[in-house]
């Protein structure tokens, strides 16, 4: 199947004497050949592809090809006998017609690639025949006027057969004699020379009806040779539907001489200029069905090579997409390969960092540095956003030394942009596919979670520790993420639960005192859990990775509000019950716009003192917008709202942090608080945290107390508050704050009021929806 009706032939081929020498001999056999097409009792034919041939051939090799045709047309005139006045306005209509050919068609080409195979097909034989005949005839008139003998008065008769016989000499030879120069140029076993089973019948048809034309009048009086010449529009047809350019063209021609070859005889009486109209209508008509057909079925074979292209190639970067890379795979030669896979798993990060277009900038970067670096032997492709595949055709230590020069190419890769700096963090991945090897949609996802693998600390010392990292094995781990994942969706749409039952429930852990004085105790912490159903929870740092992975911690986090604005509310505890209430945020919430408007409703319509509230940024990595975090943060203080910083030395949550947000209290790590007693280093960082708190005027709270000599440590450097097991074991929320309640029924609002504000809260569809009382 063709590749395009008019192939990228804009460039001149490579010419030296030997094509010169070939281009002029060729131009003298066909002028000579086109004798036996001579027309009547005048000196020329009725078709002439020699000048047809010679437009091709410059078009081909460039202006200097008509050096030597110059002199092909001066030596054919001389061995005719023809004078030297006549030849040398023979050479300057050949030179001048081909010139301004040449000229017009290569500035039209400038815009080639903008029109469709018929749009170019149309302008490429109007700017050739047109002006090209135009010259030729008109110089070639004057020529014939300085015939000896030749009247005045029929020059109009010659100019008109002069003229017909270039037009069909440049519509059927010239674009043919151009393929042909490209096509020999590339090999006999080029694309456009490649032979076909079909073509053979074809060739064994046009015989066929050659025979009929010639020896059908003598069949019995059937008198069938004169119509039989006509069947070369059903050839020709067919050439069209199914033939490259170059095939078209030739056959076009074959058929054209095969009608003026065959035509009947002048009938006595008749005007040989009328029968020179009637071969014209046939020739133009034929030509016309037989370029237009092709240009126009090449139009559609583009338009399904793009749509191919579009579902199997990606648009952004023009690797291969995931169906293309699974048949490019199935395509591949012989030999094992290896699949590299490369996630860039900070992306959705770097989005909301940067935006979605300067993202896209730097996926296009990274598909131009690979193909860079592993050369054209490989299939490159880009099944999604952010993970790239490529499929390397090397010895297995060849792919490990590979590996590793570009796992330090892309650690630490770093983007620059007017206002943000973006560093890249790509996980890498390798899977080996063998001979005969199955193909699937299960290689992709197992070379994704290899990737995870790699990025995923957990199972990457799975793996250090020789744990099974089989396909198979990983398609198992996947799986389960998955269902626990669906599995936590269906609890965010359920109210909270408490331990004995399945679900998400909360619990609480006071913060008290460092100083052991209970009157001076902060409040709690509210914390997170997820019961099984069958007596057992899932912990935190199981579920809530998968949680922030898929995008679900915003939505965590709001329905862990609403839940604990709803217990407040149902049990009627207020500030000076309880204290403070922290309530965690994660990175991804504190940059999610929605979450001021939900935590401002629930303060709406519970009516509680936003003063109870401290919220704590948590996973400071996750924070994509920082300006957002800061301006959220902000508006809570602004409410009369605390804020606090998590986890404060370890991770992203440093002094950039502190400086930069807006905050009330400052949590050390326990990491730093567990082996206060013994490390040296430990005491001296918590000393150093606490004195810049006392510098900015922020309170500290230490995580992870254990022991009373920890705590009297920790007061003694200038904590302010602790937390931990030593001090209080966690429990669920609703069960501390009814010990509130039982404690001291006269603090907590009346019951009956309590109901009627609960009662303003009803389930809904992952929240908790307020709900007017009647009468408000």
């Amino acid at each position: 199947m063709p590749s395009q009706p008019f192939p990228a032939t804009s460039h001149s081929l490579a010419f030296d004497d030997k094509r010169g020498l070939a281009g002029a001999l060729l131009w003298m056999l066909v002028a000579e050949a086109s004798q036996a097409y001579a027309f009547g009792s005048l000196d020329m034919s009725l078709i002439w592809p020699a000048d047809g041939i010679a437009i091709g051939l410059v078009l081909a090799y460039g202006l200097r090809m008509l050096w030597y045709l110059g002199a092909a047309v001066a030596l054919w005139h001389a061995l005719h006998g023809i004078p030297v006045m006549q030849s040398l306005i023979g050479v300057v209509a050949l030179v001048a017609a081909v010139s301004l050919v040449w000229w017009l068609v290569q500035r039209d080409r400038r815009s080639e690639a903008e029109r469709n195979p018929v749009a170019t097909a149309i302008r490429f034989h109007a700017l050739t025949v047109l002006p090209g005949a135009a010259v030729l005839t008109a110089l070639g008139s004057w020529q014939f006027l300085l015939t000896p003998g030749e009247q005045p008065g029929g020059v109009l008769r010659v100019a008109g057969v002069m003229g017909m016989s270039e037009v069909f000499g440049i519509l059927l030879f010239c674009r043919l004699t151009e393929l042909a120069a490209h096509a020999l140029d590339g090999g006999w076993r080029a694309g456009p020379l490649h032979w076909a089973r079909w073509q053979t019948f074809w060739l064994a048809g046009l015989v066929a009806v050659m025979s009929l034309a010639h020896w059908g009048p003598s069949l019995a009086g059937m008198g069938v040779g004169p119509s039989a010449r006509y069947i070369v529009f059903l050839l020709v047809a067919w050439a069209a539907y199914r033939g490259s350019p170059l095939f078209v063209h030739l056959t076009t021609a074959l058929s054209a001489l095969t009608l003026l070859a065959f035509a009947p005889p002048l009938v006595a009486g008749q005007s040989p200029y009328l029968a020179v109209l009637d071969q014209a209508v046939l020739m133009v008509c034929l030509a016309a069905l037989s370029f237009f057909a092709s240009a126009t079925m090449e139009h559609r074979r583009q338009m399904e090579r793009s749509l191919h292209e579009a579902a199997s190639n990606d648009g952004l970067t023009g690797f291969l997409n995931e169906r293309g890379l699974l048949k490019a795979l199935q395509a591949a030669g012989p030999g094992p390969l290896y699949l590299i896979g490369i996630s860039l798993h900070n992306l959705e990060h770097v989005v909301g960092l940067i935006g979605l277009g300067r993202t896209r900038e730097i996926e296009q970067d990274m598909s131009i540095y690979l193909r860079n670096q592993w050369g054209r032997s490989c299939i490159y492709a880009r099944p999604r956003d952010g993970f790239f595949v490529v499929a390397v055709p090397l010895a297995g230590g060849d792919v490990d030394a590979r590996l590793l020069q570009l796992r330090a190419a892309l650690d630490g890769r770093r983007y620059v942009f007017a206002e943000h700096s973006v560093r890249i963090q790509a996980a890498l991945g390798l899977l080996p596919l063998d001979e005969g090897q199955a193909l699937g949609d299960d290689i992709l996802a197992a070379l994704m979670l290899l990737c995870e693998v790699d990025g995923d600390p957990a199972l990457s010392e799975r793996h250090a520790h020789g744990g099974d990292l089989a396909p198979g094995h990983l398609m198992r781990i996947r799986r389960g993420q998955l269902s626990q994942v669906e599995a936590l969706k269906d609890a965010l749409r359920l109210p909270a639960g408490n331990p004995e039952t399945s679900g998400l429930w909360l619990a609480c852990q006071p913060i008290r005192s460092a100083h052991g004085d209970h009157d001076g105790d902060l409040g709690v912490e509210v914390l997170l859990r997820w019961a099984s159903g069958n007596g057992s929870n899932h912990l935190p740092g199981e579920f809530l990775p998968l949680a922030e992975r898929y995008g679900l911690m915003p939505q965590v986090d709001r329905w862990v509000i609403t839940q604990v604005f709803a217990a407040l509310v149902a049990h009627g505890i207020t500030h000076r019950d309880l204290g403070k209430v922290a309530i965690n945020l994660s990175g991804s919430s504190v940059s999610d716009p929605r979450l001021l408007a939900h935590i401002d409703q629930c303060l709406a319509t519970s009516g509680l003192d936003p003063a109870m509230f401290c919220f704590e940024v948590t996973e400071t990595a996750g924070i994509v917008q920082r300006s957002r975090a800061v301006d959220l943060l902000a508006s809570l203080r602004a409410m009369g709202a605390r804020t606090s910083l998590d986890d404060f030395g370890t991770g992203l949550a440093t002094f950039d942090y502190l400086k930069s947000l807006p905050l009330d209290f400052v949590k050390i790590d326990g990491s730093f608080v567990r082996d206060v007693l013994s490390s040296r280093v430990d005491q001296r960082i918590v000393l150093a945290i606490c004195d810049v708190a006392r510098t900015m005027g922020l309170t500290t709270i230490a995580e992870f107390v254990e022991t009373p000599a920890q705590r009297s440590l920790l007061a003694a450097y200038g904590v302010d508050y602790v937390q931990g097991f030593g001090i209080a074991r966690p429990m669920p929320l609703t069960q501390y704050l009814q010990q509130l309640v039982r404690r001291d029924p006269r603090s907590a609002t009346p019951v009956a009021p309590a109901r009627a504000l609960a009662g303003r809260w009803q389930a809904g569809h992952g929240r908790l929806v307020p709900r007017m009382a009647p009468g408000e």
